[in-house]
């Protein structure tokens, strides 16, 4: 169960100790805590990471490794559920955080194969083809690089793909190995002065804003005037007030993945984002190796409310390799050996929580991005620690975020 990328990916280190007291204490060591942890530590605050596991282990560390626009949802639909003017500032957000990213990565010399050539969007019915076209009108229409691609010009694009009835590249979109990139971030915030403690599982977290104790399950504790969960589902279990448990529900993800084929066959697919059906099933190449996720729809439940990424659902796999079968047969007969799960925390609306907690004086989050961390949580890490330090943060996207929306 343990993905590609945790597999190809050296371990954080070095150790580093519980310290006693800091700043800002940020529970959870994936792309969200670790982002927060390198601004705030720039910015100068004393800062505590506080990892159970191993940075990027857990939902980070077990995703496809896309940087999307649009929470992968068609842009049309964006407008349609938002409103326009929701929509472009959502749009602004997500465009912002690749261009922050990427150029951290380019600022810290991160080797995380960061493949910057756009995404491909496929419709697998004549009736998603017409969204497709919808969405196309809008991004011209606000000025959003991107290609409207008919069927007949799939075969120069996806040379494999068949039964499609056409697709929008997204110019913006990219592809990265999220766990290399994650852990690379982590050593920029260590050499910034965060203090990225591994194996430490927080139990509880008790006291007020400006003196709060944040106790381990070993026993250790540290000081803390001020908490960030960055948890994903297990910040319902940290928040003292439950308003997460109420605001924040989970659920599954899977990926399937080849071992490395034969050049002849890896060669034809590009290094794009790529995803069909709304999205729902999302897949791209890495170093020679097919990797696909999705159809958690295809089976009772969805997923939903499970909590466990140690174990799989065989009838998902099958689906995904049915889904392999049609859509690309080149590798139909081709053995999918690496299979892994991931634990997404969702919002009733679709949108993450970014900023303090409304029933938790001194307590804030980083969390819930429904399973589109990579394409948020840089960049709100970034206007967190702004707000933290300085008391405000200036992009006006920032108001769709904010927690207190869901007590309507």
């Amino acid at each position: 169960m343990t993905s590609l990328w945790l597999a190809d990916t050296a371990p954080f280190g070095p150790e580093c100790p519980l310290p006693s007291q800091v700043d800002v204490a940020i529970l959870g060591g994936g792309i969200a805590g670790i982002s927060t942890a390198l601004h705030l530590a720039r910015a100068g605050a004393q800062v505590a990471v506080l990892e159970q596991g191993q940075v990027a282990c857990r939902a980070s560390g077990r995703n496809d490794g896309q940087l999307l626009l649009g929470l992968g949802e068609h842009y049309h639909r964006i407008h349609g559920q938002f409103g326009a003017e929701k929509a472009r500032l959502l749009w602004s957000f997500l465009r912002d955080n690749h261009d922050a990213l990427r150029s951290e990565i380019e600022r810290s010399r991160i080797p995380c194969d960061l493949a910057q050539r756009g995404g491909l969007r496929l419709a697998e019915t004549s009736h998603e083809w017409l969204e497709l076209q919808q969405a196309a009108a809008l991004l011209a229409a606000e000025g959003h690089a991107h290609t409207l691609l008919p069927a007949s010009e799939l075969p120069r694009w996806l040379p494999p793909a068949r039964g499609f009835h056409g697709a929008l590249h997204l110019h913006g979109e990219a592809i990265v190995q999220p766990v290399a990139m994650v852990r690379g971030l982590a050593r920029a915030a260590a050499a910034a002065g965060a203090q990225i403690v591994e194996g430490a599982s927080v139990a509880t977290v008790h006291g007020e804003a400006g003196d709060f104790a944040v106790q381990l399950a070993d026993g250790r504790a540290v000081r803390a005037a001020l908490v960030v969960h960055c948890t994903s589902t297990l910040a319902r279990e940290l928040d003292p007030s439950r308003w997460l448990a109420r605001a924040v529900f989970p659920f599954r993800g899977q990926v399937i993945a080849t071992d490395v084929l034969p050049e002849t066959i890896a060669k034809p697919f590009p290094d794009f984002a790529m995803s069909s059906n709304f999205c729902y099933e999302y897949f791209r190449m890495h170093r020679g190796r097919f990797v696909i996720g999705g159809m958690r729809w295809s089976v009772p439940g969805e997923e939903q409310g499970i909590l466990a990424d140690d174990t799989d659902n065989p009838a998902i796999t099958e689906n995904l390799l049915g889904y392999v079968r049609e859509h690309f047969p080149s590798l139909a007969d081709t053995a999918f050996p690496h299979v892994w799960t991931g634990i997404m925390a969702g919002t009733p609306d679709g949108l993450p929580l970014v900023g303090a907690l409304p029933e938790a004086p001194g307590h804030h989050a980083l969390c819930a991005f429904n399973g589109y961390g990579l394409s948020f949580a840089f960049l709100a890490g970034r206007c967190l620690a702004e707000q933290l330090v300085g008391g405000r943060s200036d992009h006006p996207a920032l108001p769709l975020f904010v927690p207190r929306r869901l007590l309507g």
